[in-house]
């Protein structure tokens, strides 16, 4: 079964609501200015799993589902979402996501800069409608944080010397803070006490490592076909990720030269990724790897034993094995 297959039968319960999430964003992204519309839908066919919306809306579900404040929460969430891949693309010179061409590969840097930031502010009035101060301050630290994980991200390519603590640092800036605002977000809008509040907002920075470890774990085992993307993608622009750091503590002999001659290259050779690859692959660095993303996500689990059981609460837990199990 595929994973959007999985995710669809986990999400069933809300299957309605995510497709008013979907419409509600549509209608809120809408511009008199073609161009402007066109990008937008463009990025809209990208849009993956929904997984962050869905997230917010089972994590308010949880506790109270108060829905007319959730919609545009989940909305504005998922522009933020939208708006980060948008700016990544840019900085990352990408062409193509998950198969499809990219809005700055399509539309040029100048005009995806700006659909980036045309999605940030749309936000604004999304967030408004939730009237809670505490979602205002929740979005501004959480695009503050994104920023702060790529710019880390940034200053740390092409260097080999990186510990498992700083890529754990990175990503919970760059990829966990949004998962975790979705399940704060939503734990605040449903009402819930800050025990519930800080629970959920821990169970999605937890996930969100996960589910970064295993992103990296696939740019090592996947193919271009599964991952949408060469295999090696993040050695070609220089980003040593948790697999290779394991890799290069195991073995160095006559691999730490190499790697590093490869990493310093703007444009390696295929071959010459394609040899690191197979050495990470074949490594003891995978099976690490997963055991620390299957680490995380136990303590996402074990956040949720808090919470009474219920159909929301086993939603949750079955996105953390969703998470690990995944193939792209």
């Amino acid at each position: 079964m595929s994973d959007t297959a999985t995710l669809s039968q986990l999400f069933a319960s809300i299957e309605d609501d995510l497709h008013l999430v979907d419409k509600t964003f549509e209608e809120a992204t809408s511009s008199d200015m073609d161009m402007l519309t066109a990008a937008v839908v463009h990025v809209l066919g990208s849009q993956g799993k929904r997984l962050r919306i869905a997230l917010t809306l089972l994590s308010g579900k949880l506790i109270q589902y108060r829905f007319e404040k959730l919609l545009p929460l989940s909305v504005a969430l998922e522009m933020v979402h939208l708006a980060t891949l948008v700016h990544d693309d840019i900085v990352d010179h990408a062409t193509t996501r998950r198969d499809i061409p990219t809005v700055n590969a399509l539309f040029g840097d100048n005009i995806a800069i700006l659909l980036g930031d045309y999605l940030f502010a749309k936000t604004a009035g999304l967030v408004a409608e939730v009237e809670d101060f505490r979602v205002d301050r929740l979005f501004s630290e959480t695009v503050a944080r994104i920023c702060e994980g790529t710019i880390m991200e940034m200053l740390s390519v092409r260097q080999l010397d990186l510990s498992i603590e700083h890529y754990i640092e990175r990503v919970s800036r760059k990829t966990a803070c949004l998962m975790s605002a979705c399940c704060k977000g939503g734990a605040i809008v449903a009402q819930g006490s800050e025990a519930q509040i800080a629970l959920l907002e821990q169970y999605g920075t937890n996930l969100g490592i996960a589910f970064q470890i295993i992103d990296d774990v696939l740019d090592y085992t996947g193919t271009a076909t599964s991952i949408g993307k060469p295999a090696g993608n993040d050695l070609r622009q220089g980003l040593v990720t948790l697999p290779l750091i394991y890799a290069l503590k195991h073995e160095r002999n006559g691999r730490l030269e190499k790697v590093s001659a490869l990493v310093g290259q703007a444009q390696p050779e295929d071959a010459e990724v394609t040899d690191v690859v197979r050495w990470v692959r074949d490594s003891p660095a995978i099976g690490e790897a997963l055991e620390l993303a299957r680490h995380y996500a136990a303590r996402a689990r074990a956040l949720l034993s808090e919470f009474p059981s219920s159909p929301e609460r086993g939603v949750l837990e079955d996105v953390v094995e969703f998470v690990v199990a995944r193939s792209r």
